[in-house]
């Protein structure tokens, strides 16, 4: 089962649950990034999160940003594994 939210982004759920999502290319990516998918963590605040993950060698790559359903950013690990955490909106979490 799949429903489509705002925008161009379409979530995909088993069972009431959501389990993944999809959307275009946003226009802020250069035309080389490739399609890819991203892991996203659930965090309890985004900024402390991106804060404590650069402390211990992260790098952003998109810095926290309010989206409809929350507050998200993209970081990458020291070993350049890329990962987004989100804090939802209440009424989401």
């Amino acid at each position: 089962m799949r429903r489509t939210m705002s925008g161009a982004y379409t979530e995909f759920e088993l069972g009431g649950a959501s389990i993944g999502g999809l959307m275009l290319k946003p226009p802020f990516l250069a035309a080389e990034v490739p399609s890819h998918w991203v892991v996203y963590f659930a965090v309890a605040e985004t900024d402390e999160a991106v804060a404590t993950a650069t402390k211990l060698g992260a790098t952003v790559t998109v810095p926290p940003t309010d989206i409809e359903p929350g507050r998200f950013a993209v970081i990458a690990d020291p070993g350049g594994a890329s990962f987004a955490v989100i804090a939802l909106k209440p009424e989401l979490a």
